[in-house]
C-alpha cells in the first residue's frame, strides 16, 4: 500500500495483511449487525441490502482505486478456459471439504438467517448477504493482500499467506471440522487470481460456489455426511481426482497462452 516516505518489504506485509483483515471483519460485522437490526425492528421489510452493499461496495472501489487490487484487470487468458478452471478446481477442493466433514460425522445444513422474519426477508437476507460477503472476501484477500503481497514476495509465498489469513477470518467454532477443506477451496481461488488476473473473476467465483452450494443443502435438507458408506467416500475422491487433473491441465494451458502473448 502506498505511503509518504520509504516503503520497505515489512510495512507492505503488515499494511497488507493486517488491513484486508480488518476491513474484512469490519465489513463482516456491519453487514451482520445491518441485517440483524432490521430484522429485530422490521421483520416483513428488508431493507438493508440497500445500506450493507453501498457500504461494500463503496469500499471496495475505494481500495481499487487507492491500490490497484485488480478489480478493473480483464482476465489474461480466454474466459472460457478461466471459467473452466474455476469449476473444475472449485470441485475439486469442495470434494476435500465433503471427504473432511464424512471423516467428523458432521451434519450440514444450508445457513439460515435471522428467526421470525418473513420468507421474503430471508430469500433477501441470503442473496444479499451472499454477494456482500463473497464481494469483501474477495476484494480484501485476494484483491488488497494478494495484490499487494504479490508486488514484494513469490507466488507461492504470497498465496500461502493469503489462505491463512483469510482461513483464519472464519468463525473458529465451526472451522476445524471444515479446516483442510476451507484451505482447498482458498488454494484454489489463490490460484485462479493468480492466473486470470482480475479479482471480478474470483468475486464471480466465490459467488456462484456459495450461492450454488447453499442452494442445493437448501433442497436437500440436512446432510448427515457421517452416513456416507466407503462407496460413498470412493465416488468422491474419484470426482476428486479427475477434477483435480483437469484443473491442472487448464491451468498449464492458461499459463501457457499468458507467455504467448
Amino acid at each position: 500500500m502506498h505511503v509518504s516516505g520509504q516503503i520497505t518489504p515489512v510495512n507492505t506485509v503488515l499494511a497488507a495483511t493486517l488491513g484486508g483483515t480488518v476491513i474484512f471483519v469490519c465489513l463482516v460485522l456491519f453487514s451482520i449487525l445491518t441485517a440483524q437490526f432490521n430484522a429485530d425492528h422490521w421483520p416483513t421489510l428488508p431493507w438493508f441490502p440497500i445500506p450493507v452493499l453501498a457500504v461494500v461496495f463503496s469500499v471496495m472501489f475505494f481500495c481499487d482505486s487507492r491500490w490497484d487490487i485488480g478489480l478493473r484487470n480483464t482476465c489474461n487468458a480466454p474466459v472460457p478456459l478461466i471459467m473452466a478452471f474455476a469449476i473444475t478446481s472449485n470441485i475439486a477442493a469442495h470434494s476435500v471439504w465433503v471427504l473432511e466433514k464424512t471423516w467428523h460425522g458432521t451434519v450440514y445444513a444450508a445457513p439460515a438467517g435471522p428467526d421470525d422474519v418473513s420468507f421474503l426477508f430471508s430469500a433477501t437476507y441470503w442473496v444479499a448477504i451472499s454477494i456482500a460477503l463473497s464481494t469483501a472476501s474477495e476484494f480484501c484477500f485476494r484483491g488488497i493482500m494478494q495484490s499487494q503481497l504479490s508486488r514484494i514476495m513469490g507466488v507461492a509465498a504470497t498465496i500461502a499467506i493469503v489462505v491463512l489469513f483469510n482461513t483464519i477470518s472464519h468463525p473458529w467454532e465451526s472451522l476445524w471440522p471444515r479446516f483442510f477443506g476451507v484451505l482447498a477451496i482458498l488454494f484454489a481461488w489463490g490460484w485462479l487470481r493468480q492466473i486470470s488476473g482480475s479479482l471480478k473473476a474470483c468475486i464471480l467465483t466465490h459467488l456462484a460456489a456459495v450461492m450454488i452450494g447453499d442452494a442445493i443443502f437448501w433442497f436437500t435438507g440436512p446432510v448427515a455426511f457421517g452416513e456416507y458408506t466407503n462407496g460413498h467416500r470412493l465416488i468422491v475422491v474419484l470426482v476428486a481426482a479427475v477434477s483435480l487433473v483437469l484443473s491442472i491441465y487448464l491451468s498449464q494451458r492458461i499459463v501457457l497462452i499468458k507467455h504467448r502473448r
